[in-house]
């Protein structure tokens, strides 16, 4: 017979094997994905003709720089010119989705940096295009962008998500057409760069 003390003790050892194996498991199941992290060039990211004709514009050009990165070297560089004033601009680019499905992801994230030199009180969001009718859906929130910092966008994609404009169904996840970022001043003056890195969705 195996003593009382050490039967426990057996007991306590195949316990926590079970859970450790189970979390690793765990975690070797999540879903992440990383969509863009310009490494390797623009990777179709761009400013729409369509936006650069809008009397709102403030974006002006774009490239890919290696002077930040919140992930490896290089991220998106998004050139604006907000003038200031009583009137609301945007600058917005956007790109083509590969994966397509995001049913499997609870979550789409990006990082956004601003340089210690520009001003508070820009934001920023996120717009999807979704569905066969190319449907144009963006963030009810927007996000403060902190000058100096890498600033974390994440937003919910689950169903009936309160973070879009409308209820997130399955459907609306399962045919996503392209993924959208917009810089927003409501009268702060800014010419300069904002940069763009790790855009990637996530299980959790």
């Amino acid at each position: 017979m195996i003593p009382l003390r050490r039967e426990k003790r057996l007991i306590f050892i195949v316990l926590f094997s079970i859970l450790f194996i189970s979390f690793v498991q765990t975690s070797a199941f999540s879903k992440e994905i990383v969509l863009h992290n310009f490494e390797n060039g623009p990777q179709g990211w761009a400013i729409p003709d369509w936006a650069i004709a809008k009397d709102d514009n403030a974006a002006q050009e774009v490239c890919v720089s290696e002077y930040y990165a919140s992930e490896g070297t290089y991220s998106f560089e998004l050139k604006v010119n907000f003038p200031g004033g009583s009137t609301w601009k945007g600058a917005y680019v956007e790109c083509p989705v590969g994966v397509t499905d995001w049913t499997p992801f609870g979550w789409l994230s990006a990082d956004i940096y601003l340089p210690p030199d520009a001003p508070r009180g820009l934001r920023a969001k996120v717009i999807l295009t979704v569905g066969e009718k190319w449907e144009w859906t963006e963030s009810n929130k927007s996000v403060r962008l902190t000058p100096g910092e890498w600033t974390v966008m994440r937003v919910n994609l689950l169903p009936e998500s309160l973070d879009w404009r409308r209820f997130v169904t399955d459907e609306f996840r399962s045919d996503v057409k392209k993924i959208g970022i917009r810089i927003e001043s409501n009268g702060v003056a800014y010419t300069g760069s904002v940069f763009i890195d790790n855009i990637k969705l996530s299980e959790e």
